[in-house]
């Protein structure tokens, strides 16, 4: 998930948390063990579109079409939501707020297994939601616009949607600013014109499923720039202030696609680029599908993070928050691997120093990256690490060719899906020819130093 500012000392990744939102559970049950408020099984989106005007002082004016289908009859449906006022709401519904929740009573109800289109719109100043441990997320404003993150949570605080992992859709957004500013979400950049109250709009279409926690906009200043390689875009807009100090390694992106191409299978979606803002009050980078978000100056070690996740939780998503090691302990490893292959410490190298870790540390051992336990704990350093190091650890155990073997397959069996670790078990067990249970229950679900 998201890399702090602070200098990284070595391997050492800081604890982050996620939101804890709403009071009110769906009539269908989200079955979401950190998050267990959040989303509906009742329904599955297929598609969001949102028109978003953007004025100076951070209001907007907003148009949402979501297209879903029912997986039940559907007399009354919840959609995450904790953005500004609802203006009107289609088809004809009795609405009510709580808890995180817009709670629509629908004046007809949906057939089990008919498609239907929401439209919400609304219109105010979108919130920042804090976490448990003082980060911030939602809507960010920034002294030049805004910034626009969701990982875990913060979607729902200016887009009305089904917030839990699994249910992937297609985003369209376009977003109207000053023409002094720019604006920049996820997937393709599809129309840029002019409105009929002078501001420029940006149209962005992902059309690659995608998780709502997954998706980024940014408003500011900054040139947008385009370029392509191997015949995909890549589009990235940089604040003005980080630009020079950050170029050299957003350059390298496309070496990076390359070399992270060779291992897991070809890159997953149409476009690419990155987003690096002056955002103080962020501080971190995020896997945002297709375009990462950096808000303080990248290093290559975290540009290299941050693309392994278009793979491993973009493209390969999560059914569950407990499971959010096969995102981060995917990434860091491949930060290790690439280390390995350009020349610096092996991953082994960096296994058997971080092995050497007394097991008295039971803040560097615990919890158990498998299953955090707690929200409070999914950001944190064992997930990463430690996660990381049962990936290693399983290299060393049945040999690099076969793990590697496992890693491509991983990512293209699932490609634009969602699994669990189980799932993983189960692949890794196939591809290797060998039991492992006990081998994944040390390194995932077993408290303690393995």
């Amino acid at each position: 998930m998201r890399h702090l500012r602070a200098p990284r000392k070595s391997l050492t990744l800081l604890c982050l948390t996620g939101s804890l939102l709403g009071a009110w559970v769906a009539p269908a049950g989200a079955a979401e063990p950190f998050f267990p408020h959040a989303g509906s099984r009742a329904y599955d989106v297929k598609s969001y579109d949102v028109s978003i005007g953007y004025s100076r002082g951070g209001r907007i004016r907003a148009n949402a079409r979501i297209a879903l289908v029912a997986r039940q009859r559907l007399l009354q449906l919840s959609l995450d939501f904790r953005g500004p006022r609802v203006r009107a709401v289609r088809p004809k519904a009795e609405v009510r707020r709580r808890g995180g929740k817009l709670i629509l009573t629908l004046a007809h109800p949906i057939p089990m297994g008919e498609p239907a289109t929401l439209v919400v719109e609304y219109a105010g100043v979108p919130p920042t939601i804090t976490d448990p441990d003082g980060t911030k997320e939602g809507w960010v404003p920034t002294d030049d616009g805004a910034l626009a993150v969701g990982e875990p949570q913060g979607t729902a605080a200016w887009l009305p949607c089904n917030n839990i992992p699994a249910d992937k859709a297609t985003f369209h957004v376009t977003v109207s600013v000053p023409e002094d500013l720019k604006a920049i979400s996820n997937g393709r950049l599809v129309n840029i014109g002019r409105n009929t109250f002078g501001q420029v709009f940006y149209s962005w279409l992902e059309d690659s499923p995608m998780s709502p926690y997954l998706a980024v906009l940014d408003i500011g200043r900054g040139k947008l720039w385009k370029q392509a390689f191997g015949g995909r875009p890549y589009w990235t807009l940089m604040d003005p202030r980080l630009a020079a100090d950050s170029r050299l390694v957003v350059e390298s992106l496309p070496e990076v696609i390359r070399f992270e191409a060779r291992l897991f299978g070809g890159y997953p979606f149409d476009s690419a680029g990155s987003i690096v803002d002056y955002a103080p009050g962020l501080g971190y980078a995020l896997e945002t599908q297709s375009r990462p978000i950096y808000a303080f100056v990248p290093d290559l070690t975290t540009l290299v993070h941050e693309t392994a996740h278009q793979w491993f939780g973009d493209s390969v998503g999560l059914k569950r928050w407990p499971n959010i090691w096969l995102n981060e302990g995917f990434a860091t490893w491949t930060e290790w691997y690439y280390a390995e292959r350009h020349g610096r410490r092996s991953a082994h190298a960096i296994f058997d120093r971080l092995y050497r870790v007394p097991a008295s540390d039971e803040a560097f051992w615990n919890p158990p990256s498998g299953h955090p336990g707690t929200p409070v704990h999914m950001f944190g350093p064992s997930v990463y690490v430690r996660g990381a190091m049962a990936l290693q650890a399983l290299r060393m155990k049945i040999g690099t060719a076969p793990f590697l073997r496992i890693l491509e397959a991983w990512t293209t069996e699932h490609r634009h899906g969602s699994a669990d670790t189980e799932d993983f078990i189960a692949l890794a067990e196939r591809v290797s020819g060998r039991d492992l249970g006990r081998f994944f229950g040390r390194w995932l679900f077993r408290r303690g130093k393995p």
